[in-house]
């Protein structure tokens, strides 16, 4: 089942309620990978962030491919199907 939820008035924060969907790959510095859940989605004009927590403190970025490129790659599968976000 899909759902949304709006954090406010005017549908610029939402959170997805199957957590299925509110994963992603955070990549870090060091090239770790790990799935992660995102807390909410955000938009701003034709753009939409990922807002996470790593150690403590809330991140907000764009998601990418497995690659770091901004398209998806349709042939991914497994985690690279998931979007990924590149932790600086």
């Amino acid at each position: 089942m899909f759902g949304i939820l709006y954090l406010n008035n005017d549908g610029s924060r939402w959170r997805v309620t199957n957590k299925k969907d509110n994963r992603f790959v955070l990549v870090l510095p060091d090239g770790t990978r790990k799935v992660r859940q995102a807390d909410h989605y955000g938009s701003f004009g034709n753009f939409a962030y990922t807002a996470y927590r790593y150690q403590g403190k809330q991140y907000k970025a764009l998601a990418k491919s497995w690659a770091g490129y901004e398209t998806r790659d349709n042939a991914a599968e497994g985690i690279n199907a998931l979007p990924h976000i590149f932790h600086t």
